[in-house]
């Protein structure tokens, strides 16, 4: 007697069992755990030949939706990250642009265009040079060897991962200079000890690629800013001939704590604000921060802003406002420029 197929309804079905019980590995997952799920492996055919499932590498599939371009370069990067990881015989880990991506990291644009892997030497060395692609998917897997200290492997979203510091690290080497302080401010936010520990790490990497690069990154590091917007700014400003300025400088007035601030010359009496896209999300924010001027403004501070556009694309205007602002300071005339 013939075995009946599926339903178009159970199939369905099938589909979203799996994509629940996927979920901690990005939707990636191979045969064997159809059959620990309690479903006929079989199913695979059915589900690939309706475009529902797609075959990532030898036993290794993904629901076609996750990787709909609609959801974005990153989601599709990390779910193809995952399928390789899956697909290879011993433990590998997120490494570089695809471990910062996944720790949440700022990057440069245009660097997600292979998935970044690492192994461990240790294990076995025949490993690494076997293929884990076919002619199917994962044709842009890039593969890093090193002795891998087990206190800088970590998980996260369900992908085995290099740790937040090694990921900055591994992702600066690829970057440009700007671009490699910006990874590596996001990683030391609020982290007065992170420059120490990025050193270290970068001693223990003496042979990656870009490594260099980092080291000359290092140094202009600092834990106070808080988005990409603040390093590139503190990096053009300074480029321009401006001293550094102090970071996150908390004020008060009688009231109590103003707020604080991004960039601060505090022998100028002059504050620079970098005003992001995002950074005003309603008429009430826009509102408080001019409260907020006002109380620094009566403090004796002139306040500086500027945006996205003109710190990438016109810093020298956002150099003269600042000497400018110090002018109105000396002369003891506080205002907003």
């Amino acid at each position: 007697m013939p075995v009946s197929q599926p339903t178009s309804r159970e199939l369905a079905h099938i589909r979203q069992r799996v994509l629940t019980l996927s979920d901690n590995t990005h939707g990636v997952f191979r045969r064997q755990h159809l059959t620990e799920w309690g479903l006929d492996p079989g199913i695979v055919k059915a589900m690939t030949r309706r475009g529902w499932w797609t075959r990532m590498h030898h036993g290794v599939y993904v629901d076609a939706n996750l990787l709909a371009p609609e959801l974005g370069m990153t989601a599709v990067h990390l779910v193809t990250c995952a399928a390789a990881i899956m697909a290879l015989p011993l433990p590998a880990y997120a490494f570089g642009v695809t471990a910062a991506s996944l720790h949440g990291q700022p990057l440069q644009r245009g660097l997600l265009r292979e998935v970044e892997l690492t192994r461990n030497l240790g294990t076995d060395q025949r490993a690494l040079r076997r293929r884990i692609t076919d002619h199917t998917a994962l044709t842009d897997v890039k593969m890093h060897g090193h002795a891998l200290d087990p206190s800088q492997l970590t998980l996260v979203a369900g992908i085995p991962t290099v740790s937040a510091d090694l990921a900055a690290i591994s992702a600066a080497a690829r970057s440009s200079q700007e671009w490699a302080v910006v990874t590596l401010d996001a990683v030391s936010w609020q982290r007065p000890d992170a420059p120490a520990v990025l050193r270290g790490i970068t001693e223990d990497w003496p042979r990656l690629r870009g490594i260099g690069n980092v080291r000359r990154a290092l140094p202009l590091v600092r834990s106070g800013a808080q988005t990409p917007l603040e390093t590139l700014s503190r990096l053009r400003i300074v480029a321009g001939g401006l001293p550094e300025p102090e970071l996150q400088v908390p004020f008060y007035d009688e009231d109590g704590l103003i707020g604080f601030a991004d960039m601060t010359w505090l022998n100028w009496r002059v504050i620079g604000e970098s005003d992001g896209e995002l950074k005003y999300g309603s008429r009430k924010d826009l509102i408080e921060e001019k409260l907020r001027e006002d109380r620094l403004r009566r403090l004796g501070y002139t306040v500086v802003r500027w945006t996205w556009e003109e710190i990438w694309r016109r810093p020298e205007t956002v150099t003269r406002r600042i000497l400018r602002a110090r002018t109105y300071s000396r002369y003891g005339s506080s205002r907003s420029a």
